[in-house]
């Protein structure tokens, strides 16, 4: 399934733009409004999701709300991770604005770092994913588009901004936010700056939770050049930085009972520069791409001497693509090539550096069409060939197939089936960079490439206003990273191929889209297993348990006033681990939001905006958050309630 969560008016031109014949159109309105989108059909895949413009206090969670397939771990910015079908992102080709992001640094630490603040579509294919969709794609795609000067501008004005600021009470947190953007004689430009700083905040039981005072630093820069031809030439640059006290291990509250904090400097750098065309024919669509991105995360001791635990460690990408698309009479065809060097370095301040590198060249091709009449079709391939030098300087050559098919077929007007299948060829994923931090690693001279299987079976029925959705899901990944640690004191440690990581499930949905009402209730039944037994809540870099979980939401406007308010709840039930599995079952929980919004009628340009969250005060440990199975480790406890303000003003 390709999920799209759109935000603001420039998800509604993207979206329109691949939408298949007989699909619905999504009109627009006024720029300063947000644009509820339809549920359409393009290309043969779902594309389902509503849309809410951004507003200061926005986090990752609040991004997929309406997402059963979709879930965030983490309490906070340097430990959070997002979770497709329980897979863990780095399982996914994770793009931020066509740049593929390679951020595994630590597992203790979150991924990727993400600010909503200027997003304007994030798409998800969970499961099967195309061929054009990038390399490593073993469990989807997840790519993040920002917006543009375009998006944030009315046809007729060449100069515009926006200023923002939220409150949030529990963690006694201002975050600010603001942008100004131009454009004259086809040049663009755009610049964005966020900050957030606050204190620890309390869970539901009014416990202090050390270690998760807020200190984001996020920026956001852009140049364009348009031709009258249609000619697009743009860069983007993006640095985002996480450097506050956090606890030894950010995911963790505390181990045997005792509370680690230690400086942790968590960054993100990224930069791309790609050629596009405005104005495309059925045979010049083209699409050029470079970029460059770079994650680390930095934990020095306080003296500068060296010490198990205390590290320098990054993972750089330079990767690039270059692709086409030909309109024929069975559909559009896209064609191309990319590549990516991954470079992995450790600094434990005591031994040379530790570097790792990775090298992949892919080609592809994938048709998207309707071949007959009802029958939407999507199908592809690619070819890669990735070249791996270890830590230990063994090299590592593979090649491999990944072929994809997905189809729906529409059996009245009212009901579509679908069905696809991916095998796909994943290479070997870097180590953890700072996994080198306090031991050396070998490598076994048979580690295998990973391979992956997904396959997914659906049906989706409207009527009217109501839409009804349900997906059988299956992926299973075979030769995960693994580590043979039962080795004598000194001995290194080594990588071995490891067993299947598999996840399996459905999901099913019904919503309603009104004028002025919409909402919606969904519910998963997810089993995430490694190694032939339900997965743990420490199986770092691979996945989480899910089990059943139920996630609400319902939102009401009255756009004479400006007014609109809405709710949303995720119920977990409790999740049972066998009895010899040595983990301790996860508690069941609730949590409800609810916000209002006005936009006053003199006035439409500003914002202002009041949420409850977990309006029940619940005390609860979020079951993508680490460590919650296992006695020993106190996991960190979601935030209790909090009241936030905020507000926006658009110039």
């Amino acid at each position: 399934m390709v999920l799209v969560a759109g935000i603001g008016t420039a998800h509604a031109q993207a979206a329109t733009s691949t939408v298949a014949p007989g699909a619905t159109e999504i009109a627009a309105k006024d720029g300063d409004k947000p644009v509820l989108l339809k549920p359409v059909t393009v290309q043969g895949e779902a594309i389902v999701e509503g849309a809410v413009e951004p507003n200061s206090s926005m986090t990752l969670k609040e991004l997929f709300v309406e997402q059963i397939s979709v879930n965030v771990g983490g309490t906070t910015a340097s430990s959070q991770k997002v979770f497709v079908n329980g897979l863990e992102e780095n399982n996914l080709n994770v793009q931020i604005d066509g740049a593929r992001q390679s951020n595994n640094v630590w597992h203790h630490n979150a991924n990727t770092l993400i600010d909503p603040g200027l997003l304007k579509a994030v798409i998800i294919e969970a499961g099967v994913a195309a061929a054009d969709a990038g390399p490593g794609a073993v469990g989807g795609s997840l790519r993040y588009e920002t917006k543009d000067v375009a998006d944030l501008l009315d046809k007729d004005r060449k100069v515009g901004a926006f200023v923002g600021g939220s409150y949030d009470s529990n963690s006694e947190t201002f975050s600010q936010s603001g942008a100004g953007y131009g454009r004259h004689k086809g040049f663009e430009a755009l610049g964005y700056v966020s900050h957030a700083d606050g204190s620890n905040y309390e869970d539901g039981g009014g416990n202090t939770v050390q270690g998760t005072a807020p200190n984001l630093l996020s920026t956001l820069g852009k140049l364009a050049w348009e031709s009258a031809a249609g000619d697009r030439i743009e860069a983007t640059g993006q640095y985002m930085v996480d450097d506050a006290i956090r606890p030894y291990r950010a995911n963790f509250a505390a181990v045997r009972g005792t509370v680690l904090l230690a400086p942790n400097k968590f960054t993100r750098r990224s930069g791309s520069l790609q050629y596009t065309t405005t104005q495309p024919t059925d045979s010049f669509d083209p699409e050029l791409r470079i970029y460059l991105n770079r994650s680390g995360i930095e934990r020095p001791t306080a003296d500068g001497l060296a010490a198990r635990g205390y590290f320098d460690s990054s993972v750089t990408s330079i990767g690039g693509l270059a692709q086409n698309r030909f309109k024929t009479r069975i559909g559009t065809i896209t064609a191309g090539a990319d590549l990516y060097s991954d470079r992995s370095s450790t600094d434990n301040y005591a031994d040379p550096l530790f570097r790792e590198k990775a090298v992949n060249v892919g080609l592809f091709t994938q048709l998207r069409g309707e071949p007959i009449e009802r029958l939407q079709l999507s199908t592809g391939l690619r070819l890669d060939r990735q070249e791996y030098r270890a830590v230990d300087d063994q090299s590592f050559g593979n090649t491999g197939l990944s072929p994809n098919v997905s189809a729906t077929f529409e059996v009245t007007p009212s009901l579509n089936l679908n069905a696809g299948y991916a095998y796909v060829f994943g290479g070997i994923p870097l180590a953890e960079s700072g996994l080198f931090h306090s031991f050396p690693y070998v490598y076994s001279p048979d580690v295998e490439a990973q391979k992956a299987r997904n396959g997914k079976l659906g049906a989706e029925y409207s009527l009217q206003q109501f839409r009804f959705v349900a997906e059988l899901f299956s992926t299973t990944l075979a030769n995960t990273a693994a580590y043979f640690e039962d080795v004598a004191e000194g001995e290194p440690f080594v990588r071995v191929t490891g067993p299947d990581l598999k996840t399996e499930g459905y999901n099913l949905s019904a919503r309603f889209e009104g004028e002025q009402a919409r909402g919606g209730v969904s519910f998963t039944h997810t089993d995430v297993e490694y190694n032939n037994a339900g997965i743990g809540t420490t199986a770092f870099t691979y996945g989480s348990p899910v089990g059943d979980i139920f996630k609400l939401y319902a939102s009401y406007s009255l756009p004479a006033y400006g007014l609109s308010a809405g709710a949303s709840s995720e119920i977990a039930l409790k999740y049972d681990y066998s009895a010899d599995s040595g983990n301790n079952d996860l508690a069941g929980y609730e949590v409800v939001n609810v916000y209002a919004e006005w936009r006053p009628s003199f006035y439409r340009a500003l914002s202002l905006r009041v949420e409850a969250n977990n309006l029940l005060d619940a005390e609860y440990v979020n079951r993508f958050s680490a460590g919650g199975s296992l006695g020993f480790i106190s996991a960190l406890k979601d935030p209790g309630r909090s009241i936030v303000l905020s507000t926006r003003l658009v110039f």
